[in-house]
């Protein structure tokens, strides 16, 4: 086990020098540089400067890769680079802003956890029948309607109809919890319903599929409870795909909390992104890729060896 994680790790490294290299690119062939945006800035506020001397200031005028090797080189060090329109070390910036959205994905993962697992048990316990059906319709609806859209109208009605707007001033959870949880639950749901559409789907096909096995014919014939067969014994036997799936959701998590923190004015990386994407702040926008790449390729990890926990009949070399 500990030879393959540590193999694991070691192929994070090619896959992440990808990563990095691909958005290093599309950054620099956006026609729009960030030397036009801080000049723009610069000249607004009363400042007439050269975009050449800008351009030398910000390192912009080496060559390509010259530039991307600098940048490497700072990074096997542990350096980010310094953000071109806000004040600090990217690192820095991220560090703070690191924990809101780990805390938003985790609880929009336990929210899509808790909706479909529970509602795709049932499903399958009560295949054809019409609750069934219409959880299964309400799946597809989940799977169908774009998060983006969804949160516009919780953002807008609620305010036209009962003057109410989701809290948009972050309180640590360890300051006020309550607080902390109003300003995460509806994001969260949010993200959770959009992501739990297919989940449901998978978990009810697979615990058919489990539940036509002779053994489980045999639980019933015994006599054991529905509960019991249903999670003692179906499940238990379908949490390999299962967790399969929850680790291909957080891909699918980290992309909707650029979304939903943008919305919801949650000061996580992705509202980070989202601001240095507009400014073309190159540094920030490659530290915040980065960190979004590494925590996909940690959690894929941790599904792959949540395999051998699942099933102790799964090898893992």
């Amino acid at each position: 086990m500990g030879k393959y994680i540590v193999k694991r790790l070691l192929l994070l490294i090619p896959t992440l020098f990808l990563v990095v290299f691909i958005v290093f690119t599309l950054l620099r062939l956006v026609p729009t540089s960030a030397v036009d945006m801080m000049v723009i800035q610069l000249r607004n506020s009363g400042n007439n400067v050269d975009p050449a001397y800008v351009e030398h200031l910000l390192g912009l005028d080496r060559p390509f890769l010259t530039q991307f090797v600098s940048w490497l080189g700072d990074l096997a060090h542990g350096d980010l680079g310094t953000s071109i329109f806000q004040s600090g070390s990217v690192w820095g910036i991220i560090k703070k802003q690191l924990p809101v959205t780990l805390e938003l994905g985790i609880l929009t993962l336990i929210l899509t956890c808790l909706i479909s697992i529970p509602a795709g048990l049932f499903c399958a316990a009560r295949q054809d029948s019409v609750s069934d059906a219409l959880i299964r319709a309400g799946s597809v609806l989940m799977m169908s309607i774009p998060v983006f859209w969804l949160a516009t109208i919780i953002l807008v009605y609620p305010a036209v109809w009962w003057s109410y707007s989701p809290p948009t001033q972050y309180v640590s959870f360890f300051q006020d919890p309550i607080a902390n949880l109003k300003m995460f639950i509806v994001p969260a749901l949010l993200g959770a319903i959009t992501s739990a559409g297919g989940q449901l789907r998978n978990v009810r096909t697979l615990t058919l599929e489990v539940l036509r096995q002779d053994y489980i014919r045999t639980c019933w014939a015994k006599g054991a409870k529905e509960r019991q067969i249903l999670f003692r014994h179906a499940f238990r036997n379908t949490l390999v795909p299962v967790i399969t799936m929850i680790g291909g959701s957080i891909g699918l998590i980290v992309g909707g909390s650029v979304i939903m923190e943008n919305m919801f004015n949650i000061p996580g990386i992705g509202n980070q992104m989202v601001v240095a994407v507009g400014n073309l702040d190159y540094p920030m926008v490659q530290g915040c890729t980065l960190v979004f790449a590494v925590i996909v390729m940690l959690v894929n990890l941790i599904v792959d060896v949540a395999y051998k926990w699942a099933d102790p009949r799964v090898t893992i070399e």
